[in-house]
């Protein structure tokens, strides 16, 4: 509970660090190791590397600069410096450029509280199979008379932020299972097809997180082409990560039913669930909040970050890691 309550400064440029701890015990080091390339001396000589471009850059003014964040893009971008430079910058800028997504992350908020009192988006309190965090989303579950695709937004990256500097999930990654059976043609209006890129964008380049599956449930006929379009917009690793179930049986049958909600087959009623994840979100609120603190020049072009990272490579700066930049 001290990681969920303690609040990380935003200063780009602190007098020390903190040093990173390995907390996470030997079979997860070795699956860092075979999954991530991870050991103990990448791990330091990349936060060290990330640390330094982050205070050689002029554009980013406020930023939390401790081990858990930086590792949340070195772990995603598996060490490769240059690409988990570009995704921090990525991550910043569309923090900044779209508060009425990202900030204002706040449990106590009436709007995102009532989504997340609905059931419409929980954690599940238990893991799967391989270690990863399994995120439940269910469109049934959405009184479509009080949200709009920003809110909704809001409560996804809600989820997302209370779970990121999680490094169990950061090692192991993330399942997305979606219940569709009720998504409805009013529910699908909300999202324009900006809306839709952009969620996509934030994704793939934007939010560090290593999702190993979406699982789509009962997803009706009239969403085909919606589908269609949404799968276009993803890289093709992430297309051959998505799975359709035509019934929360199939779906069932292909988990562990004891870490589903009760409703699912499990143990656990939602509700119960739910409240949980509350408990989280109170611990991580004040976190949550200090990073609408965090600040980025947009006016700098697009592609700086790929362009000084390219820059210190040829200098030699992280020259040790040009071999690391793959995906």
């Amino acid at each position: 509970m001290e990681t969920e309550t303690h609040v990380y400064d935003n200063c780009a440029t602190p007098a020390s660090y903190t040093p990173y701890s390995w907390t996470l015990g030997d079979k997860l080091r070795k699956t860092a190791k075979s999954e991530l390339r991870e050991d103990e001396n990448l791990r330091n000589q990349s936060l060290a590397q990330m640390r330094e471009w982050i205070a050689k850059s002029p554009h980013i003014k406020r930023c939390r600069t401790d081990a858990l964040f930086l590792l949340r893009f070195l772990r995603t971008k598996k060490f490769s410096i240059p690409q988990s430079c570009a995704m921090l910058e990525k991550y910043l800028t569309v923090r900044q450029a779209n508060p009425a997504w990202f900030q204002r992350l706040d449990i106590e908020d009436p709007e995102l509280e009532a989504i997340i009192d609905g059931g419409y988006i929980v954690p599940l309190p238990e893991r799967d199979e391989h270690g990863r965090q399994v995120v439940l989303s269910v469109a049934g579950n959405l009184d479509l008379t009080r949200v709009s695709s920003a809110l909704l937004a809001r409560a996804h990256i809600l989820v997302q932020e209370v779970l990121a500097d999680d490094e169990q999930s950061q090692v192991c990654g993330y399942t997305q299972c979606i219940d569709e059976r009720e998504l409805s043609m009013k529910l699908m209006s909300l999202w324009s097809l900006v809306d839709i890129r952009k969620a996509a964008d934030c994704i793939q380049n934007g939010m560090p997180s290593r999702i190993n599956g979406f699982n789509l449930i009962g997803l009706p006929s009239t969403a085909a082409t919606l589908l269609e379009f949404c799968v276009s917009l993803l890289s093709d690793k992430l297309r051959k990560r998505i799975n359709l179930y035509r019934t929360v049986d199939d779906f069932a049958n292909k988990m562990n039913r004891k870490i589903l909600p009760k409703e699912y087959g499990g143990v656990v009623p939602m509700a119960d669930m739910i409240a949980q994840f509350k408990e989280r979100c109170r611990a991580k609120r004040a976190q949550l909040l200090a990073m609408d603190e965090m600040h980025i020049e947009l006016s700098k072009a697009p592609g700086y970050c790929a362009e000084t990272c390219r820059r210190d490579l040829d200098a030699g700066m992280i020259g040790s890691f040009r071999k690391l930049e793959v995906d």
